[in-house]
């Protein structure tokens, strides 16, 4: 029985409402565990899905240096069989990362093994039954209970790994395009097409990153660091792009991103892009000609930044581990 200490069952796929997120988001986690309490690698274990759509998960795994073991892509959320395979191995915490419904049955049997166990986005009132709940991304309310959290703020945020002195744009020179590992609609290529189209975007540098192929979180970082506005799907990466301090362009891909795209509407940190077309899109950039607009955007992302409360999480997940 192989032996670790943190169990993190996730998957990345090419599946609506999967995508690449989940998985990021948790090996997000497990870096900053490295980073500051010195967790080993040898202590973490990913269980992922491999086969067919779920390739993803072990492309991104194989790049990020992670151990993994692989399940069948066949086996249910939170079913008997997913059950069997995880009690295989030896664990002190198991994260689950989806926009699952946890069930009390599940929780019991694996609570019965005195294991610890941890529910991102977990869409279920079972939730609250875990050790620690957080929900940054599928909630309908704010709450700060004990171990359970809801709220934009407690964002696991990969951008934070990477240090960087945060600029303000003046001037958009070059564009930064992210849709995610599964990009249905291929919302990517239009948006190349509009820019293209742009006669006032002509001497504009597009940063179009292969996200088939799959970029190490450097590499994707470094791209989005030196660009002056990015364009993204409504996940992760916009939360990254507002914590970069980046002008960003926003559009859905799945139905609950919309909630956060409206959110952060509301708070003045993103431009939304409801419908896909190039009006939309020329109106958009008109906008981003304004310097008054731009600063305002730029103190509206500045003013959110200091809501993050993302280390309480970390810290949560590391008492955890040490208890």
């Amino acid at each position: 029985m192989m032996s670790v200490k943190i169990l993190f069952r996730c998957d990345a796929a090419n599946i609506n409402e999967i995508g690449s997120g989940h998985l990021i988001r948790c090996i997000t986690i497990a870096k900053i565990l490295r980073r500051n309490y010195k967790i080993q690698k040898r202590e973490i274990l990913f269980l992922i899905k491999t086969k067919n759509k779920y390739s993803l998960g072990k492309k991104i795994l194989d790049k990020e240096n992670f151990n993994y073991k692989i399940i069948n892509e066949k086996i249910k959320d939170y079913s008997s069989k997913e059950y069997e395979e995880i009690i295989k191995y030896k664990f002190k915490i198991i994260v689950f990362d989806r926009l699952g419904n946890i069930n009390k049955n599940f929780i019991q049997k694996i609570k019965l093994m005195n294991k610890k166990i941890i529910c991102f986005d977990d869409k279920s009132k079972n939730r609250f039954d875990t050790d620690l709940s957080c929900n940054p991304l599928v909630f309908n309310h704010n709450y700060n209970k004990k171990n359970h959290y809801a709220g934009n703020e407690y964002n696991i945020t990969p951008s934070k790994l990477f240090l960087t002195k945060k600029f303000k744009t003046k001037k958009i020179k070059k564009i930064f395009l992210s849709f995610g590992g599964y990009d249905q609609k291929k919302i990517k290529a239009k948006v190349i097409s509009f820019i293209k189209d742009n006669i006032n975007l002509k001497f504009t540098k597009i940063i179009n990153l292969n996200q088939k192929k799959f970029e190490k979180r450097s590499n994707f970082f470094k791209s989005m660091i030196h660009s002056d506005l990015v364009i993204c799907s409504g996940g992760l990466t916009m939360f990254d792009s507002i914590n970069l301090n980046k002008i960003t362009i926003v559009t859905s891909q799945f139905k609950h991103q919309i909630k956060n795209i409206l959110r952060m509407k509301k708070r003045g940190t993103i431009i939304h892009l409801k419908i896909i077309n190039q009006s939309n899109f020329n109106k958009a950039f008109i906008k981003l000609n304004n310097t008054t607009n731009l600063d305002k955007i730029n103190q509206n992302m500045k003013k959110y930044n200091k809501l993050d409360k993302m280390n309480i999480i970390i810290n949560k997940i590391y008492r955890l581990y040490e208890n």
